[in-house]
């Protein structure tokens, strides 16, 4: 098995599909490029997405474990006095009919 360019491949295809390519071949010579491109956008990239990934787990394991156990999530912003009863809605307070 031969390794060859990107460019190498491109004209081979253009050299078999002539001056004139049909559409299926300006297809094929665009999914080689993107895919070449691609492959070596991810070769080149130099992040540690593991060590990122194992960052990120443990930082909302710690979150969720803190808030759970802590004794429930956030509290209500607009607390309502203890005294007033909750207001009961009707169906006519909902809708209004014509």
């Amino acid at each position: 098995m031969s390794v060859v360019s990107k460019e190498s491949i491109l004209e081979s295809v253009k050299s078999m599909t002539g001056e004139t390519p049909s559409d299926d071949a300006i297809a094929l010579m665009e999914n080689i490029s993107d895919t070449f491109g691609d492959l070596e956008s991810r070769v080149n990239d130099t992040e540690d997405w593991k060590t990122k990934y194992e960052e990120n787990d443990k930082q909302w394991r710690e979150k969720y474990t803190e808030r759970f156990s802590s004794g429930g999530g956030d509290p209500d912003p607009t607390p309502k006095p203890k005294d007033e009863p909750p207001k009961v809605l009707t169906f006519e307070d909902l809708f209004t009919t014509e």
